[in-house]
């Protein structure tokens, strides 16, 4: 049974993110689009649980195509990343303290998470740990969808030289932009506290700093 709640709450953090994305951006395209989208008749309204399931799945594609897609392009990394002024003073003016230089050597990401699978730390530091990476995954897709989502609602309206719906895409804007900030600080405080964990020396049951660190 807690296996199955791990995996639900897992799937509520991340994978419906991109689920919830993705529908933004085809809503977006649908609403553009909704002259050409009559043209061929499809009507909202008498959608079959199997097309819904598809809709859905193909929803969840384009959220973490957007989201990863924007990971290249260095928008919505979910990566760790060397922050900068900006990012370190977004950090600072969130949580109150100054951001240190993180280093816990080799591949700061998937080697460091095999050594912390070896360690003796207590349980409560990985679920923390998940909730940082959870809420950062839902903050970059969300915000780079609703970008995406801002941009369709600007540029095809443009195209066909209809109405712009300008506080629609303000919002998007404001709220997209937000949440990448967001990310950005969920991702700084994910390096803080591997960089916390690597520099403790949990050979013993309660953990020490390490004398090297």
């Amino acid at each position: 049974m807690s296996e199955f709640v791990t995996l639900f709450r897992q799937f509520l953090y991340r994978d419906l993110a991109f689920i919830v994305g993705g529908l933004t951006v085809l809503g977006s395209l649908a609403y553009a689009l909704r002259g050409s989208i009559g043209s061929l008749g499809i009507d909202p309204d008498k959608l079959t649980p199997a097309l819904a399931g598809l809709s859905a799945a193909a929803a969840y594609v384009v959220g973490y195509a957007v989201q990863d897609v924007g990971g290249v392009i260095g928008i919505s990394a979910t990566r760790p990343f060397k922050p900068g002024y900006y990012r370190k003073w977004l950090y600072r003016r969130f949580s109150g303290f100054h951001s240190q230089d993180v280093d816990y050597g080799g591949d700061r990401e998937f080697q460091f998470e095999v050594t912390m699978g070896r360690l003796k730390i207590p349980d409560s530091l990985p679920q923390a740990l998940d909730r940082m990476r959870s809420l950062k995954v839902i903050s970059m897709c969300m915000g780079s969808c609703l970008l995406l989502s801002s941009i369709i609602l600007f540029a095809i309206p443009l195209a066909k030289r209809s109405s712009i719906a300008w506080d629609a895409i303000a919002f998007g804007v404001l709220l997209g932009y937000c949440l990448i900030c967001l990310g950005w600080i969920k991702g700084m405080q994910e390096m803080q506290f591997y960089q916390s964990i690597h520099s403790v020396d949990w050979s013993n049951q309660n953990g020490t700093q390490s004398a090297n660190k």
